[in-house]
């Protein structure tokens, strides 16, 4: 919060310039696809969060990068919702959001942005869901906080008992969250475990 009581931007203009510029780093920027791989779309992108009760038109989401899946129709989950305000225009907002998504299935793509664009009254639910589910606009979208370790994520596994405490690298083999059990195996996946999942790199268990 400034001196004059205004709260500071959320997501201001030259951070989002930023994120933009990295996105046009990455390998495969404005390049065609490599064979097997499928483009990831705005309309899949609005899609998404219609499935969460804010209809969105393809027309209203701009994807900062091209991004590329292994399925043509992953399944894609909503890691983080951040509103944008327009420092020069003074632009509501509400009506302009940074989205941060990734396939709900780990290795099928990177986790990308879109920037999605809504009016400031919000668009009607989608079919089954309660009007109010959109009133409050992209903003009430609820993140897949659930999965905190996905698989495919390098982690150490705590073993301990009375007499010793081993730590073991593994490499997760499930999605999990905190206070599941699930596979994991060795770098060289000759060994395999059961651990508790305590945050996104930690498991443990006892012997």
């Amino acid at each position: 919060m400034n001196e004059s009581g205004a709260k500071e931007d959320p997501m201001p203009t030259k951070r989002l310039a930023g994120l933009l510029i990295t996105a046009m780093s990455f390998p495969g920027w404005g390049q065609s696809q490599p064979q097997g791989r499928f483009a990831l779309t705005a309309g899949q992108v609005a899609k998404t969060l219609s499935e969460k009760g804010i209809q969105i038109e393809d027309r209203q989401v701009s994807l900062l990068a091209n991004v590329v899946a292994s399925d043509p129709n992953p399944v894609l989950d909503v890691l983080s919702v951040a509103p944008i305000k327009d420092q020069v225009s003074g632009q509501d907002a509400d009506t302009r959001s940074l989205v941060k998504l990734a396939c709900h299935e780990p290795g099928e793509c990177v986790p990308f942005y879109a920037i999605v664009n809504q009016p400031k009254t919000a668009a009607k639910a989608a079919p089954g869901k309660p009007a109010s589910a959109s009133a409050a606009g992209i903003a009430e979208v609820k993140p897949n906080a659930s999965i905190t370790m996905r698989a495919g994520a390098h982690a150490t596994l705590v073993m301990d008992d009375d007499r010793s405490h081993i730590q073991v690298s593994v490499v997760s083999l499930e999605n999990g969250m905190v206070g599941h059990r699930i596979r994991v195996a060795s770098p060289d996946h000759k060994q395999f475990y059961y651990g508790e999942v305590v945050s996104a790199n930690l498991l443990k268990r006892s012997y």
